[in-house]
């Protein structure tokens, strides 16, 4: 299997959840006290360790590029969603953020990593499911550190009726148009905090009411969506 990356041997795989995102939200796992989880087929399967294969997705990549090539995206996403988490379990009605506060003096090139982290999740999301996205903008993105110019992201509060602690990855739902997706959109969803991650060959495509931001957008602020159930 190649790194749908840069394509070189795939030998490692990319968390379904960022592991700072589940050690954040669950705290450490073993066998004796393990994290349980859903899959279409099966609910309940229990996972007694972070690392465990049955947390990241199948499509692999390569060392070079989960580690050093993609780390300051995944360091950054890191940082972004420690902020809101806190900022919201402060205050559920919160509708602005200022990203200078999480990122000062770099808010541009942090913005532009977040959105990369989700281009890499997206891309393997993309791999594993054979969905008929073209990987190459996303592959390019990654290896030119540049914003793929049709993904955009939408941050809000996530509605979570179970009141249960939730680490959650959704299925693309796609709009296709002559036999290929116009738009396409899923959920990442940890603790209090969902992003909804959209392709869209026109960003018209977007409801208005999403609030989704791109890299190229000159505003510091992000308003963050009000998620239906």
């Amino acid at each position: 299997m190649k790194c749908w990356i840069c394509g070189a041997p795939a030998t490692t795989g990319e968390h379904l959840i960022k592991a700072s995102d589940l050690r954040s939200l669950f705290g450490s796992c073993s066998q004796v006290a393990p994290l349980y989880f859903h899959a279409p087929h099966k609910r309940n399967i229990p996972v007694g360790s972070i690392k465990a294969d049955r947390l990241k997705f199948k499509g692999r990549i390569c060392h070079r590029c989960n580690t050093a090539v993609t780390s300051p995206h995944d360091k950054a996403w890191e940082k972004l969603s420690s902020y809101l988490q806190k900022k919201i379990a402060r205050d559920s009605k919160t509708a602005i953020v200022d990203l200078s506060k999480p990122f000062p003096g770099a808010t541009k090139q942090q913005l532009l990593n977040v959105h990369l982290y989700f281009v890499k999740l997206f891309g393997c999301h993309i791999t594993e499911h054979a969905i008929p996205i073209d990987i190459e903008p996303f592959s390019k993105a990654i290896m030119t550190n540049s914003a793929h110019s049709n993904v955009y992201l939408a941050f809000g509060n996530s509605v979570n009726v179970t009141n249960r602690k939730i680490a959650s990855l959704t299925p693309i739902q796609a709009i296709e148009q002559n036999g290929s997706p116009v738009f396409a959109a899923w959920f990442y969803i940890v603790g209090n905090v969902a992003i909804e991650i959209l392709f869209a060959i026109d960003h018209r495509l977007i409801p208005g009411n999403l609030n989704a931001i791109h890299p190229s957008d000159p505003s510091k602020t992000l308003r963050l969506t009000k998620f239906k159930a």
